[in-house]
C-alpha cells in the first residue's frame, strides 16, 4: 500500500522531490527537442520549396531576357522598336491587354576628378562668391553635397553645368569640365516585367516577387 505524503519521512520527501524533478527535467527536454525537430522540419521544408522557386525563376528570367533580346534584333530591323528613356522598350499583345517590360537598369557615377573638381570649386566659391553673394554661394554649394553613399546627384551636378558661363574664373571652369568628364552610365543590370490590364483599363504589374503577392 502506497504511503501518503503525510506518512513519508524526510529521507523518503527528499527522495520523492528529486524524482519529481528528473521527471519535470526529462519532460522539459523532451518538449524542447519536439520544439527543435518541428523547427528544423519547417524550416528545411519551406527552404526546400524556396530553392526550387528561385530556380524556376531564374531560369524563367533567362528565357525571358533571352526571348527579349532575340526580338529587339528583328524589332530593329523592322523599325518598330519601342524604345523607352532607359534604352529598354516594351512589347504589347494585339488586343492591349498584356505588356511586357524590358528595362535596362543604369546608375549614373563619377570618378575621381569629381573629387578634384569639388576641390577647385569649393576654393573658388569661398574665395569669390562667398564674399560677393552669401545666398549664391549656399546654392552653388548645396549643389555639391553628397548623399549618405558618398555620391553626387547627377542633377545637382547639372544645374551647376548649365551655369557654366556664369563665371570665367580658371578654377570654375576647370571644376566643370572635371565634372563633365568624370560623369559615366554604367550598366547594373537587365530586368523584365509583365502587365495586364485591369477592369478600369490601367496596367497592373504580375507580381513575381513573394512580398508584392
Amino acid at each position: 500500500m502506497q504511503k501518503q505524503v503525510s506518512e513519508l519521512s524526510a529521507e523518503e520527501l527528499e527522495q520523492l522531490l528529486a524524482a519529481k524533478k528528473k521527471e519535470a527535467k526529462e519532460k522539459g527536454l523532451l518538449k524542447r527537442q519536439e520544439y527543435e525537430v518541428q523547427r528544423n522540419i519547417i524550416v528545411q521544408e519551406l527552404i526546400a520549396n524556396a530553392v526550387v522557386l528561385n530556380e524556376k525563376l531564374s531560369t524563367f528570367k533567362k528565357y525571358a531576357l533571352k526571348r527579349l533580346e532575340t526580338f529587339k534584333d528583328y524589332a530593329n530591323d523592322y523599325g518598330k522598336i519601342r524604345s523607352n528613356s532607359q534604352g529598354g522598350f516594351s512589347l504589347r499583345s494585339m488586343n492591349g491587354d498584356l505588356m511586357v517590360s524590358y528595362d535596362r537598369n543604369t546608375k549614373p557615377v563619377y570618378d575621381e576628378r569629381a573629387s578634384q573638381a569639388e576641390t577647385l570649386l569649393k576654393e573658388f566659391l569661398e574665395d569669390t562668391v562667398k564674399k560677393a553673394d552669401k545666398k549664391t554661394y549656399r546654392t552653388l554649394s548645396a549643389l555639391m553635397e553628397r548623399n549618405k553613399k558618398g555620391d553626387y546627384n547627377p542633377t545637382s551636378i547639372a544645374s551647376l553645368v548649365k551655369i557654366e558661363d556664369n563665371y570665367d574664373d580658371p578654377r570654375w571652369l576647370r571644376a566643370l569640365k572635371l565634372f563633365k568628364e568624370s560623369f559615366q552610365i554604367l550598366d547594373i543590370s537587365y530586368s523584365v516585367s509583365f502587365y495586364k490590364k485591369d477592369e478600369q483599363c490601367k496596367d497592373q504589374l504580375i507580381p513575381l516577387s513573394i512580398t508584392s503577392v
